[in-house]
């Protein structure tokens, strides 16, 4: 592992605390036996160091907050953040970024409808980079149960990861904006990461209002309220009713089949589109 600490985390009175330091080595140990040899790629050394440093960062901002408590695949969550975060940072310190002035529920709803169209896929780094905010492809690890995580650089920008766990165009969508929904309500927390494990429940009044804000800006309640297409489950009312609030039909199905017990319920449209093709270039 790289011996290297300058770009560290440093403590209240400007250096870095040697026993913090140990401990997060210490945990850091224990850690790293939990993740496969295979996971760590070309150069395990780097690898090591990142996921050395995610931890410390995590250790003295006091905890990564996750949506619930991960077993052996935290170890692989960490390491997968190490690497959406050196990107994030490679890619600041080789580009002036546009200045991050904020996002507002109004403009968030107004992204939303860009889920109309599926080849404004391919687009979409590119408009939220000049807000300011960095979005990172990076593919999900075997076993890690992740979605998505969201945080700040130290220069204020924000930072989403996505993994695309799953490649159903209404899931990468919901998950893309749940992390911009953090931003917008609770940019004040993202020194810490929120990592998002989309497949539990939320826990705790955060992610609740990430969930609700994301959900809303979507599908409006007052929409969804009056959506036909909860009692007449045709693909003509799913259409119809997709194209009347601005989303892909594949949003609405996924909504749907949230909830209801119907699990198979347009699986066809659920499945039609393949995001991890579209914007990791797989076969």
């Amino acid at each position: 592992m790289p011996d290297k600490i300058d770009d560290f985390p440093s403590s209240s009175t400007g250096s870095i605390d040697a026993k913090d330091l140990y401990r997060s080595y210490l945990e850091f140990e224990t850690t790293l036996a939990l993740v496969p040899r295979k996971h760590l790629g070309n150069n395990p050394g780097v690898a090591e160091y990142d996921l050395f440093r995610e931890m410390h960062i995590s250790r003295v901002a006091q905890g990564t907050l996750y949506r619930r408590k991960l077993d052996a695949s935290e170890a692989l969550g960490y390491l997968w953040l190490s690497r959406v975060r050196q990107q994030a940072q490679l890619y600041s310190a080789s580009t002036k970024l546009a200045p991050f002035e904020g996002l507002s529920v109004d403009e968030l709803a107004d992204f939303a409808r860009l889920s109309a169209t599926p080849k404004n896929l391919t687009s979409l780094q590119g408009l939220l980079l000049n807000k300011g905010i960095v979005v990172v492809y990076e593919q999900s690890i075997p076993s890690m149960k992740l979605d998505g995580a969201v945080f700040c650089l130290d220069d204020g920008h924000p930072v989403i990861g996505l993994s695309l766990r799953y490649p159903r165009f209404d899931i990468f969508w919901f998950t893309l904006m749940h992390e911009l929904a953090h931003i917008v309500l609770h940019r004040e927390l993202l020194t810490d990461p929120i990592l998002e494990d989309l497949d539990t429940a939320p826990e705790g009044i955060v992610e609740e209002q990430a969930d609700r804000l994301a959900g809303d800006s979507l599908i409006s309640r007052s929409d969804w309220r009056s959506a036909n297409v909860k009692y007449s489950t045709t693909e003509e009312a799913l259409r119809d009713f997709a194209q009347r609030v601005g989303v892909h039909p594949a949003i609405v199905a996924g909504r749907l089949q949230r909830e209801s017990a119907r699990k198979h319920l347009f699986s066809a449209i659920l499945n039609e589109i393949d995001v991890r093709k579209i914007l990791l270039d797989h076969e």
